[in-house]
């Protein structure tokens, strides 16, 4: 599949995706209308495999922006109810998280700070809303309003730090709640919508990470 260079390859070596390919090009064929009427997109590889290590053990998928050309989508198949939950309702939220990702790897990159990590992310996620008019993940409402307040104020001494855990804040630790990075990022941007209501998270996608602080 060839739609404006951005390419989609379905990894069939395990065969267990077999049965699901036509249903993942048209879930991709279909977002990517969406999206690129959103935001530029083009000159992109996609991949879809079979690699339950890398998908979410909560929704079945998982995905990653390695650059402005190189996306990596992991599917797990022994996810329960796989083509209803997974292709049919989850797959199109990550195709277009990664595309956002991907648009802002053009323009101003994912970043090196955590700001810019937590930015991008949120950015993401709420794009995803914006294109699939789905509620936020799970990610995204991680913390309570307490812990929010607690990691916030934690994170903003790393904001601009280089050499940040991404793993720690993002996927947890001992000492930092999973998902804590996404859940900040998330309400960050949700805040900066909030105070610029006429703008939508397809405006700002290039948007630097400082103008949100």
């Amino acid at each position: 599949m060839n739609l404006k260079n951005v390419n989609l390859y379905v990894l069939r070596a395990s065969e267990r995706l077999n049965p699901y390919v036509k249903a993942i090009e048209k879930i991709f064929e279909n977002t990517l209308a969406k999206v690129s009427n959103k935001i530029p997109i083009s000159d992109i590889d996609i991949i879809v495999r079979d690699n339950p290590p890398g998908a979410i053990p909560e929704t079945g998928e998982g995905g990653f922006a390695y650059s402005s050309s190189f996306i990596d989508i992991s599917l797990n198949p022994e996810f329960p109810n796989f083509l209803e939950v997974v292709i049919n309702k989850n797959l199109e939220r990550t195709f277009a998280h990664e595309l956002n990702h991907a648009a802002r790897w053009s323009t101003v990159g994912y970043g090196t700070t955590l700001l810019e990590a937590m930015i991008s992310e949120g950015l993401a996620d709420h794009f995803e809303i914006e294109v699939t008019k789905n509620k936020p993940s799970p990610w995204d409402t991680a913390l309570d309003k307490e812990q929010l307040g607690i990691f916030s104020k934690k994170a903003e001494k790393e904001y601009y730090n280089e050499k940040y855990n991404h793993s720690e804040w993002f996927f947890g630790s001992k000492e930092i709640p999973r998902w804590t990075g996404y859940t900040i990022g998330y309400n960050t941007v949700a805040d900066y919508l909030k105070k610029h209501s006429k703008k939508k998270p397809s405006d700002i996608y290039s948007l630097k990470a400082e103008e949100f602080k």
